[in-house]
């Protein structure tokens, strides 16, 4: 809410930052149409990914036995289950159509929210006309096939060359999976589920599905192949020569399992999965043996690749149950403190006067943190602390000479340091940046988080590496400037000069949207080499330090005289 209202009254200044001020009207253009951006963490944009998440596992299994098992009887005599897959088919196009309004992360971990970047990464990346293909009515099509062939007084109206051409069509929708590792990764229900139950029973279940899956998928290819080879699931199929009739031929039990006819595909599924079971396991009781040329070629093929697929499960599963790896070790613990810290609150929910965010769900944040800490930081997760050297980092560095720290030193951050006139190379050296870089840390901030100056470190300067941030005065509660493409960009270079006290009611406070990592190059760092390197600071710090000062004292003067910022901004 509050981002609307900022956007609804901004301007753009020169640097391409969004600032924000009641009196002003203009409107960058990157926010045009922003009332119709779908964010990432819009509550209905996450219910919205939880749907079209089960439809497409729907059609991961409902596909291949479609396909393969039932030939469409299913959704030919059956109403209810048409209707179900065109409600299902329908959310497909919707969602479609929604990709063109949804906001997604870069790979900096930045929001693009500009609908015009939004459409033409869309477009270009080709998913648009993929998910056309898989928003085709198939089943619609096979419907009204089949019914028109039952019209007619077809006796087999399932067999028919133009129903196979649109069961290739459902396959398209098969596709969608490429996107669900991320679709799941990205789900808020989905990460907190994660968060809250034990996790070696979360790997657990993953591994079952996945064996559950691929069992389903290798079923359904094998009924497939005997439907191929018979051109059809009724008395042809014991007539011509597949591994279905031998089985018959063999095994057949009067008032047993009967795979033979198009209303039997429950009976055929329960063999081909019984086949497909004992094939991945590598048990092989020998009942159901290939017979043709296509079956041996299959059964060989699934054999190498089933022996791969077992071992992949079997080492992972042994793995779970012995011991997990160290960063999910740590992850569990860590929830489990969480979790215990949090049950032991005593209020649940406080006011924002106290907590100072607009955010109200501080269990919802603590374990959101967690999670994209392990998930996004690149310094060692295990630390104890939020606050990382590069020595932290990078543990190679303490092993070096003092002459290799100080080039691996530069080439971690002196692209960053440039960005600081004071700290660039036309004033140091590059063993005085080498001595910066070694003082810098990584922090890691939490959404709707505010911050001024670290406990420890204090005040310094904010290069913001993944993620972004507003700032706003600490007398201004709803005068903000929001930084737009700000990546490897420091916030502020010129206040961090002025001493702690001086107008502390009026300095910078960073307010971060989502999960942040800066590089954050602590005060007593810049001050110190500045003391040591007397040009550094003749001909470019002092002179910022004045101009950060002036700005400041314009600030409190502008509150006694009703004069606004940019007043004082133009006249500097």
């Amino acid at each position: 809410r509050r981002f609307h209202k900022m956007s609804s009254n901004g301007s753009s200044d020169p640097n391409g930052a969004i600032t924000h001020h009641r009196n002003k009207e203009l409107v960058n253009p990157s926010l045009k149409g922003i009332k119709y951006v779908i964010f990432p963490n819009n509550r209905w944009a996450q219910r919205w990914d939880m749907v079209m998440i089960m439809a497409i596992w729907y059609y991961a299994f409902y596909i291949p036995f479609h396909f393969g098992i039932s030939a469409g009887y299913f959704t030919v005599y059956y109403d209810g289950f048409m209707i179900f897959n065109i409600i299902v088919n329908a959310t497909f196009l919707v969602d479609t159509f929604l990709s063109f309004f949804r906001a997604y992360r870069d790979k900096n971990g930045r929001i693009v929210y500009s609908l015009k970047s939004i459409r033409r990464h869309y477009i270009r990346s080709g998913w648009f006309f993929i998910n056309i293909l898989a928003s085709l009515p198939a089943s619609s099509f096979v419907y009204a096939e089949a019914r028109a062939a039952i019209d007619s007084g077809a006796t087999e109206p399932l067999d028919n060359g133009k129903l196979r051409f649109y069961f290739i069509l459902e396959l398209f929708k098969l596709l969608r999976l490429v996107r669900i590792k991320k679709l799941m990764y990205t789900s808020e229900v989905m990460s907190s589920i994660w968060e809250r139950i034990n996790v070696e029973i979360a790997l657990t279940m993953k591994f079952v599905f996945m064996m559950t899956l691929v069992s389903h998928w290798i079923a359904c290819i094998w009924g497939l192949i005997a439907f191929q080879e018979a051109g059809s699931f009724g008395d042809p199929l014991l007539e011509k020569l597949n591994w279905i009739s031998h089985w018959y031929d063999n095994n057949y039990v009067e008032g047993g399992l009967d795979p033979i006819g198009w209303n039997k595909a429950l009976s055929r599924y329960s063999l081909c999965l019984f086949w497909s079971i004992q094939s991945i396991t590598s048990i092989g009781y020998g009942n159901i043996v290939p017979v043709t040329y296509i079956e041996y070629g299959f059964a060989n093929l699934l054999m190498l690749l089933c022996g791969i697929f077992w071992a992949y499960v079997i080492g992972n599963l042994v793995e779970v149950v012995q011991s997990m790896g160290s960063i999910n070790t740590a992850y569990v613990h860590r929830m489990n403190e969480a979790n215990q810290m949090m049950r032991d609150f005593t209020e649940r929910e406080l006011p924002e006067s106290v907590t100072g965010t607009l955010y109200p769900d501080s269990y919802k944040r603590v374990r959101r943190f967690i999670t994209n800490q392990r998930d996004r930081a690149t310094k060692n997760w295990l630390d104890p602390s939020n606050v990382c050297t590069l020595h932290d980092a990078y543990p190679t560095l303490n092993i070096l000479s003092p002459e290799l720290q100080r080039v691996c030193a530069l080439h971690l951050t002196h692209s960053l340091l440039e960005t600081i006139p004071f700290l660039s190379s036309t004033y140091l050296s590059p063993e005085e940046q080498a001595d910066v870089a070694l003082q810098c840390v990584t922090l890691e901030f939490s959404i709707a988080e505010k911050f001024v100056a670290h406990s420890d470190l204090g005040r310094g300067v904010l290069i913001i590496r993944q993620g972004f941030a507003m700032v706003s005065r600490n007398t201004g509660g709803e005068n903000y400037t929001w930084h737009k493409d700000a990546i490897d960009q420091p916030i502020d270079v010129n206040e961090v000069l002025v001493e702690d006290d001086y107008l502390k009611e009026h300095q910078l406070v960073y307010h971060f949207v989502g999960f942040t990592k800066v590089l954050f190059v602590p005060r007593s760092a810049i001050m110190g080499i500045l003391e040591k390197n007397e040009r550094a600071w003749k001909e470019c710090g002092r002179w910022r330090y004045f101009m950060a000062a002036f700005i400041l004292y314009s600030l409190k003067e502008s509150g006694k005289a009703g004069k606004t910022i940019e007043d004082f901004q133009d006249c500097l």
